[in-house]
């Protein structure tokens, strides 16, 4: 109603004129909020746009130094790990070249050490084979004489077993064919022979009992007793 006497008061032609001019300013309005927004939206989407990118950036140069710093670190390591070995390695070869000195220089200068016959060393290895081991014996000869000397050896394993004192012959450890430890030599000789632990039997030490036929090599009975120490096998590189 407000319309229409509205209509009658400024006339048809004023009020239509009124109308087109309210739509075409309420059009005008709308296009200019529109564009006002789209702008601002894009905007907002450029600096969003622009944000990604730099953290994108910013996470390429940081996996980039985590990789470099993975493989400094890595070579770091396999550094240290060479460093270890060659040091374990040069005081290996001083052990036994230190061993090897000793052992040379008692048979080539007798001088140095006393005259006679010796029990120079026991080594206990293990074997492959489960609850088997293998024994060397290296007797030598002082004498300057450097005439054959002979005997034989007993090899005396003693411990315990279920918590009482126990001692085994080791010639009956081991393979029922095998034949009483003798020994003829010059300059010195390498024992060596397997044999199986009994079950239960907790080995301290083995006792060596030698004799020799004549007593011109020295004294006719000598003993030596040596701790239970079992060589481990070397464990190749990189375990």
């Amino acid at each position: 109603m407000e319309l229409t006497s509205l209509k009658q008061r400024v006339g048809a032609f004023k009020y239509y004129l009124l109308i087109i001019t309210l739509l075409f300013l309420s059009g005008v309005s709308g296009f200019w909020v529109k564009s006002f927004l789209s702008e601002a939206t894009m905007e907002e989407a450029k600096v969003l746009a622009h944000s990604v990118h730099n953290l994108k950036v910013e996470n390429e140069s940081l996996v980039k130094q985590l990789n470099i710093l993975g493989v400094e670190l890595e070579v770091a390591r396999m550094t240290n790990e060479q460093n270890y070995q060659l040091i374990q390695q040069e005081l290996q070869a001083k052990i036994t070249l230190k061993k090897q000195l000793s052992f040379y220089q008692k048979v080539m200068a007798p001088e140095l050490e006393q005259e006679g016959f010796a029990i120079d060393s026991l080594n206990i290895d293990t074997t492959h084979s489960e609850n088997y081991y293998r024994y060397t014996l290296v007797l030598m000869q002082y004498d300057k004489t450097r005439s054959t000397v002979k005997g034989w050896v007993d090899l005396v394993l003693k411990g315990s077993q279920n918590g009482r004192p126990a001692e085994y012959q080791l010639l009956d450890l081991m393979p029922n064919d095998a034949d009483p430890i003798s020994f003829s030599f010059r300059y010195f000789e390498v024992l060596k022979g397997d044999f199986k632990l009994p079950e239960g039997f907790m080995p301290e030490r083995i006792e060596v009992k030698s004799t020799l036929s004549q007593a011109k090599w020295g004294k006719r009975h000598l003993d030596r007793s040596f701790d239970w120490v079992v060589d481990e096998p070397e464990l190749a590189a990189n375990t």
